[in-house]
């Protein structure tokens, strides 16, 4: 039942009260009664009230949880993005320090041979 009916059934106990030539204790037993009705229906709809106000917070604080998580959560993935990021260069850096070592060692080895095939030459020549 909804508000509206059960006032409307007060109401309507009242007038049948008041028709029926009840006595005036009578009457204000009946009025009490549906005062009394009409408190406890506002009552539980000012409950109702407040534990929708509370489960809409509720749900309010969960999604702002929700959301600073996801924003952590994307945080956290771009700083791995980062890391990778500056690994992935170092290693590029790495690689080509050693490819330049190699190349370096590779021309000291040849030219070691050079100089060793035109000494070799020269005491062929004598």
């Amino acid at each position: 039942m909804n508000i509206q009916q059960v006032t409307s059934l007060i109401f309507a106990a009242i007038v049948a009260v008041s028709i029926t030539g009840c006595s005036k204790e009578s009457a204000e037993k009946a009025k009490s009664s549906a005062e009394e009705a009409a408190a406890s229906v506002s009552e539980a709809a000012k409950d109702a009230a407040e534990a929708t106000k509370d489960m809409a917070s509720d749900a309010a604080d969960a999604t702002s949880e929700a959301m600073a998580d996801a924003g952590d959560a994307i945080s956290d993935a771009a700083d791995s993005a980062e890391d990778m990021a500056e690994d992935a260069a170092d290693a590029v850096g790495d690689a080509a320090r050693d490819a330049q070592d190699a190349a370096s060692d590779a021309m000291d080895d040849a030219g070691d041979a050079i100089d060793e095939a035109a000494e070799d030459a020269k005491k062929a020549m004598e």
